[in-house]
């Protein structure tokens, strides 16, 4: 982040914080009590999390890699998505080899 970024963004928190409203205590423990209360209402229909296969978070990876190259992120980030994609890759080409191999030797 450049020196004319860091100060931007001081400047947009300084404002976010002028707007925020200072609440009591007694208005602190509606607010949360009201949220829990709220809450309450996702436990009926629980959240059942996808899972994600090799294959899309491969091409996530390839995508995020190219956004990050068009947007010139550094060297070392770039890497880093790098090296996740190949792991990941490497992790799906890896599981079905796993699979038969336990499967030969009756396992």
């Amino acid at each position: 982040m450049s020196k004319t970024e860091a100060i931007q963004w001081a400047a947009e928190a300084d404002d976010s914080l002028a707007r925020n409203e200072i609440l009591t205590d007694d208005e602190i423990i509606r607010t949360v009590t009201a949220a829990e209360e709220d809450d309450d209402d996702d436990d009926v229909f629980p959240v059942i999390p996808n899972k994600i296969s090799y294959s899309e978070a491969v091409a996530a990876l390839i995508t995020s890699l190219h956004w990050a190259e068009e947007q010139n992120f550094e060297a070392h980030e770039i890497m880093l998505l790098k090296r996740l994609r190949d792991r990941t890759f490497e992790l799906k080409i890896e599981r079905p080899r796993k699979k038969k191999s336990h499967s030969l030797f009756g396992h």
